[in-house]
């Protein structure tokens, strides 16, 4: 759970970094200004869910922008935030209002983007890199919570998937396994993130989660270890929670999204019918009895409760051995609650990870990942003492 930055910059570049993305992940950006028009940068290509408001398909836009000392952060373009990115030469400029907060960079496009799987698939439409370094898999790119009438309220990726198609939804681990070795060989992988989550049936969900994972940890770099997240909700049998222990996941995560049990079940109508607060909770339990305190994971929606209520909720996982972490809710379009609330304020964002941080330190935990690639959240950021 290494976390690293760029030594060349001064610390108060570093906290002036970490406080641009503060902003850019509570405003978004307004606007876009200067993209070139050959894809030399990593674009957003919509492969899950969409923060992008009036972002057509076939428009090309950045997905992320590395700030002075290795900080990435999502992009999310709402047309009315005071917040631009704008071209000047070859500079990128974050711009408030009139205000020049900082320069940055526009991620380079991945080298595996161009390339195909033995039938014909391209590999992007089979796994991204999430941030700079994370080889990421959406083992699932849809959800059957939809289907059933019952989808986290701000889940995007049904409506997203039926506008641009363009992931493959349901990947066989064979094609899987092919897409990871091309971004292997072809450019720096140093994280991995397999998500699914969106299964009525747990028990089907865990088959094909482990299906893959045996289809493609002979081909991460990391000699049969997982090195990162699998993220998922948990089997009918706990038991088989050994099987991921197994096959070298570092990071089992099983994501309550909102706190408390009311806002989880209000949020999440789906994986409370289906699956059930308590069951996860219990799914932690047997996590922390296999691998010890500080290696599970329960990621939160930042945003959605009270801070006083987020706060209780990231207390109680790290109470239990598990690692609290969030993702800053961004108003998805298509979401149910995409048109009716808004990201959480820079002091809501500030103050929730500064106690994250907190946790982190009073328990002994490392938040997973690290500044370059959880690009929706402050984690590393509040960790390392850049925010306040």
């Amino acid at each position: 759970m290494e976390t690293a930055v760029g030594h060349e910059f001064s610390r108060s570049q570093l906290r002036q970094s970490a406080a641009v993305k503060v902003k850019l992940l509570s405003k978004g950006v307004g606007a876009i200004e200067g993209c070139p028009g050959s894809l030399s940068f990593k674009e957003e290509n919509f492969a899950y869910d969409n923060g992008n408001w009036g972002v057509v398909p076939g428009q090309a836009i950045p997905s992320e922008v590395e700030l002075p000392g290795g900080i990435v952060a999502k992009l999310h373009v709402r047309p009315g935030s005071p917040i631009r990115l704008v071209r000047n030469g070859e500079e990128w400029l974050v711009v408030e209002h009139r205000h020049e907060l900082t320069p940055c960079r526009l991620l380079p496009r991945p080298r595996f983007w161009g390339l195909r799987t033995s039938r014909g698939i391209p590999a992007h439409r089979l796994v991204q890199l999430y941030g700079a370094t994370c080889l990421n898999v959406n083992i699932f790119s849809g959800c059957e919570f939809f289907n059933v009438r019952r989808a986290c309220l701000f889940c995007s990726v049904q409506p997203t998937q039926a506008l641009y198609r363009a992931a493959v939804v349901r990947k066989r681990p064979e094609d899987v396994r092919e897409a990871c070795a091309l971004v292997v060989r072809h450019d720096r992988v140093e994280w991995y993130l397999q998500t699914g989550g969106s299964h009525v049936d747990g028990d089907r969900e865990f088959a094909h989660h482990v299906a893959v994972l045996r289809a493609v940890r002979q081909v991460l770099p990391w000699n049969g270890r997982v090195r990162g997240n699998v993220s998922l909700m948990p089997p009918r049998d706990l038991g088989r929670i050994e099987e991921l222990y197994e096959l070298g996941v570092d990071h089992p995560a099983f994501n309550l999204e909102a706190w408390p049990r009311a806002a989880f079940e209000r949020f999440c109508p789906g994986k409370a019918a289906y699956v059930g607060f308590d069951h996860i909770v219990r799914a932690m339990d047997r996590v922390v009895a296999l691998y010890g305190p500080g290696w599970g994971w329960c990621n939160f929606v930042a945003g959605l409760v009270s801070l006083r209520d987020m706060k209780e909720g990231f207390r109680f996982v790290a109470e239990r051995g598990i690692v609290p972490g969030a993702n800053v809710f961004h108003p998805d379009v298509g979401a149910a609650i995409g048109t009716t609330m808004r990201s959480p304020s820079e002091e809501y964002i500030t103050e929730l990870y500064l106690y994250a941080a907190e946790l982190y330190h009073r328990h002994g935990y490392r938040p997973f990942f690290d500044q370059r690639v959880l690009r929706n959240s402050l984690a590393n950021e509040a960790y390392l003492g850049l925010l306040g």
